[in-house]
C-alpha cells in the first residue's frame, strides 16, 4: 500500500531506492540505486521513466564496497521529514528541465515515494543537505 505507513523507523527500512532524473535530456537520463540490507544495485537503463518510478528495473548489478558505504550514508542521513511524511512531492521536480530526485522507502507493508526538486531554494530547509548528498552521490549535474 503506497503511503500507508506514515512513520518509518530507520532500522525497519527493508530497502531504499534513491536517485536523480531529468526528463528532457538526451541519452542516459536517470540513475537509480537500490540499497537492501547487504546489497546495492544500480539501474542506468532509464527504467525510472516507465510509470514514474513505480517499476524500476534492477538487475544483478551489485556495486563495489565503496559505493555500498556511500549508500549506507544516504540511508543513515534520511531526514526525519521523510521518515514521518506520507508519499509527497517537494518543490516542482523537473517542471522546467532542472531534474528531480526520487526516493522510495519500503518498510513492512508500506511503501513511500518522494519526488524532490533539485533547486534547493524550492524545498524545505530540512531536505536541503540531503538533496545535496543525493546529487553528489549520483553524480547529478545541475543544468
Amino acid at each position: 500500500m503506497l503511503g500507508s505507513c506514515t512513520n518509518i523507523k530507520r532500522d525497519n527500512i527493508e530497502y531504499i531506492i534513491y536517485g536523480t532524473y531529468a526528463g528532457e535530456c538526451m541519452g542516459h537520463c536517470a540513475t537509480m540505486y537500490k540499497l537492501e540490507k547487504s546489497k546495492l544495485f544500480i539501474d542506468t537503463t532509464d527504467s525510472y521513466f516507465d510509470n514514474n518510478g513505480k517499476s524500476i528495473t534492477f538487475r544483478g548489478d551489485t556495486l563495489n564496497k565503496e559505493e555500498f558505504l556511500k549508500a549506507q550514508v544516504v540511508k543513515q542521513k534520511l531526514p526525519e521529514l521523510l521518515l514521518q511524511s506520507a508519499s509527497k512531492e517537494f518543490g516542482n521536480p523537473d517542471s522546467h528541465d532542472q531534474g528531480g530526485i526520487f526516493i522510495e522507502l519500503k518498510s513492512g507493508m508500506g511503501t513511500k515515494r518522494f519526488h524532490i526538486d533539485t533547486e534547493l531554494d524550492k524545498i524545505p530547509i530540512e531536505l536541503k543537505d540531503y538533496a545535496k548528498l543525493i546529487m553528489q552521490t549520483t553524480g547529478f549535474k545541475t543544468f
